[in-house]
């Protein structure tokens, strides 16, 4: 599954179950996809904190605009950006 994130404001977004950190800046939208796992994923807006939670038994990739991947875990690719 693919969806797009994106705020009117800058906001850290958590990825879990890893718990690495990207600060989404203002209008930045960026691309989520779920791979593999079962059931479904969640997110969550809590204490000004987006909370991106893969499905059970899969994990998450993150692409900001222009295509670069940032890092959110183990499965990110090679080039993904911190």
């Amino acid at each position: 599954m693919r969806f797009t994130l994106q705020s009117d404001r800058e906001i850290t977004v958590v990825f879990e179950p890893t718990a690495e950190e990207y600060t989404l800046p203002a209008n930045g939208p960026i691309a989520v996809e779920w791979v593999d796992g079962t059931g479904e994923g969640v997110v969550s807006l809590e204490a000004g904190v987006l909370i991106v939670c893969a499905r059970s038994g899969g994990y998450t990739r993150a692409w900001i605009k222009g295509g670069s991947e940032i890092y959110v875990g183990p499965e990110s690719g090679p080039d993904s950006v911190k």
